[in-house]
């Protein structure tokens, strides 16, 4: 593989990567940070990009530049390396006993015959602490981990003690996502295979490979299992679509069911009484991508296939839960924001959106 350089000097991000194999060198990125959204996972986009096109002017033609950028988010607001103590305490405060998220962005650039080459991605992991005192909160502080690290903690040091679970990648919540960094440095500028896919309605053999993506897209207590996919689709098939590619795998999957009200209850997810079919509302349960085929508009087409469904059978509007950075993805297909959502399901914020006809 070829040497690239980390515009980063963070040694837990160059760890990683000696871990998986990359020969790379090290050139801090010094431009100054200039984020214009509030969005977790467009604020690491755009901040491994600009580092990454910082260091690009300092080095020759076909050297890739690897940049990246990492924050904690909880309840969509982003948490950064703390100013003192006291903002470490608030902050770790505030995290235990609860789920947050971790985003890095990353961002990899080449200059090639006058054309910069570049890719930009974010990995998303949820992170679970169990309740935590305040005086271990304070002694953990004092170890002096917490004050250069995102969210004030190191998951790879002492306050791996606290940490109940994870779903997602352990390495992007250290700095990296590195397994995905390496697959996706053997296939760059080479330009991405397009899978071809195709958009049915599901079949109840499906179902059981539609609960293992489900598993690798949310965490544990907002996934659905295989029973309760069986009971939705014997309940509303009508509504269970899934993407599948030219070689037969699924690549994802939306599904829901028809409501007479606008309001989508949790308890819709488990209980199928509460399905009716002639209802006038659309309900949607889940969007799923699997991660190898995300980034190529498979979500957003099953997404314009339900609609279109919905619009053909009749209904008055199709609505949807989602989390806050998915908020801009739903909003393009066409999509309002509603409110802030009662829902409780997994622990989560949830804000309700819908697609009115």
């Amino acid at each position: 593989m070829r040497e690239i350089v980390l515009a980063s000097a963070s040694p837990r991000r160059r760890q990683l990567l000696e871990q998986v194999g990359i020969p790379y060198r090290v050139l801090p990125s010094q431009v100054e940070e200039i984020v214009t959204s509030t969005v977790p996972s467009d604020v690491v986009e755009e901040l491994s990009a600009q580092k990454c096109a910082d260091v690009l002017e300092r080095v020759s033609e076909e050297t890739v530049v690897l940049g990246a950028d990492t924050v904690v988010a909880f309840e969509g607001r982003i948490l950064g390396k703390p100013a003192d103590r006291e903002e470490a305490f608030q902050m770790l405060k505030m995290l235990q006993g609860q789920t947050h998220q971790v985003y890095t962005g990353v961002t990899l650039m080449e200059n090639r015959k006058g054309t910069a080459i570049r890719e930009t991605f974010h990995a998303c992991t949820d992170v679970t602490f169990y309740p935590v005192s305040d005086q271990e909160l304070r002694e953990y502080i004092e170890t002096g981990e917490p004050m250069d690290k995102a969210g004030a903690y190191g998951i790879q040091g002492r306050f791996a003690a606290h940490v109940r679970g994870i779903h997602g990648d352990y390495n992007n919540v250290v700095g990296l996502p590195a397994a995905e960094v390496y697959h996706r440095l053997k296939s760059f500028g080479q330009g991405r295979r397009t899978v071809k896919y195709q958009i049915r309605p599901a079949r109840e053999e499906d179902l059981r490979e539609i609960a293992q993506i489900e598993a690798r897209c949310f965490p544990p207590a907002e996934a659905a299992g295989y029973e309760d996919f069986l009971q939705r689709y014997q309940t509303c098939r009508e509504s269970f679509f899934v993407a599948e590619t030219e070689d037969g795998a699924l690549a994802g999957f939306c599904n829901g069911c028809c409501s007479d009200t606008d309001h989508l209850a949790d308890e819709l997810y488990h209980d199928a009484s509460l399905h009716n079919p002639e209802g006038p509302y659309q309900m949607i349960f889940g969007l799923d991508v699997s991660p190898e085929y995300q980034k190529q508009g498979i979500g957003e087409a099953l997404m314009r296939y339900m609609v279109e469904s919905a619009r053909e059978r009749g209904k008055k509007a199709v609505v949807l839960t989602c989390k806050e950075h998915m908020i801009p993805f739903y909003k393009k297909i066409g999509y309002q924001y509603i409110e802030v959502s009662d829902s409780v399901h997994g622990g989560a914020v949830w804000h309700k959106m819908m697609y009115r006809f």
